[in-house]
């Protein structure tokens, strides 16, 4: 989905490292360095609306999460140096191999980014606290230079057990004689950033969060939506199509394969009659019967053959009737 090459991100990159590397030798003063946190509007309209609020933050803390966010950019930047690592544009085929990959993604590209719009401007939030209800989406930690002319923005998906005690009956703390009485609840950072903003790129440590943050789930289920559609109106037949929609929507990564065949699109193309050439012609893993009306119908034993279907419609064949290509495999490689 990229429109960026991949030279032009990867500089982007390191000017991102330089950045944060100059910040450490500036007094940024409180308003250099943010913790964010990021709740849903529940009074609005819209589905993924954010309210934006401030933890107030003791003088040292500041200075941690700075070296946080920096530490972990240079630990990618050296492995990308010492080609341990990839750098690549965003791709849920990517999904688990974070250790393989820096992904580069322009923010244009991403669902729901415009939600995230006021965390650029530079301005200030109203205090909170982690405890407040309802409980935060993300937490964002956000550098700028004096002058506001430069920032960064690292993006960490929340979880409750970042809240130590907050089941606890009694909580203390470890001294170096006595454990002493905690009455507050503890709070932890993740030694962690999942995601990096700088000048319109969004820089990925960590996809599955990463899309959690960034409601990919929403963006799949819409795809989803708009291929199922196009499969009913195809007028293609299903013994039970039920099924195939409950198998689709109940599971997240049949959802991600869904955002993949909406993006190649043969789908779009595929009618009765093709898929009766294909079923006729191809050695496919859809069992198809007979059914009531004398049909042979996509015959589904139970939603483990999800991925069967979603590969038929994707046009997963050695010779592709939809494309006219022919492929060596099912990676979709063309034989040429």
């Amino acid at each position: 989905m990229s429109t960026a090459s991949g030279e032009e991100a990867r500089d982007q990159f390191d000017e991102l490292a330089e950045f944060l590397q100059r910040i450490e030798t500036i007094d940024t003063n409180e308003l250099g360095v943010d913790l964010l946190l990021a709740r849903l509007d529940e009074e609005s309209d819209e589905e993924y609306d954010y309210n934006f609020e401030r933890i107030s933050l003791d003088q040292q803390i500041p200075e941690e999460l700075e070296e946080l966010v920096r530490e972990k950019v240079e630990n990618k930047q050296s492995a990308l140096e010492n080609d341990s690592i990839r750098f690549t544009d965003y791709s849920i085929e990517n999904r688990d191999r974070d250790q393989t990959f820096v992904q580069y993604e322009p923010t244009d590209n991403i669902p729901q980014f415009d939600n995230f719009e006021r965390l650029l401007e530079g301005r200030r939030f109203s205090h909170t606290t982690y405890t407040e209800p309802p409980k935060p989406e993300f937490q964002a930690i956000r550098i700028r230079d004096g002058d506001n002319d430069e920032m960064a923005i690292a993006f960490l998906h929340y979880t409750r057990s970042q809240i130590m005690g907050r089941t606890s009956w009694a909580r203390m703390k470890v001294g170096s004689e006595k454990h002493r009485k905690v009455d507050d609840s503890l709070i932890s950072i993740p030694d962690r950033v999942d995601a990096v903003y700088y000048d319109d790129m969004m820089y990925i440590f960590n996809q599955s969060k990463f899309e959690k943050v960034f409601d990919y789930l929403a963006e799949y289920e819409r795809c989803a939506d708009e291929v199922i559609e196009t499969i009913e109106e195809a007028d293609i037949p299903f013994h039970d199509f039920e099924m195939f929609r409950e198998a689709v929507y109940g599971n997240n990564r049949v959802l991600r394969l869904m955002y993949k065949v909406h993006d190649r699109g043969v789908y779009e193309e595929l009618n009765s009659d093709d898929a009766a050439y294909i079923r006729d012609n191809f050695d496919t893993d859809v069992k198809f019967e007979e059914n009531d009306d004398g049909e042979k119908a996509i015959k589904m034993d139970d939603k483990r053959d999800v991925w069967a279907v979603l590969r038929f419609f994707n046009d997963d064949h050695l010779d592709s009737p939809l494309t006219d290509e022919q492929y060596i495999s099912l990676s979709k490689q063309n034989a040429g």
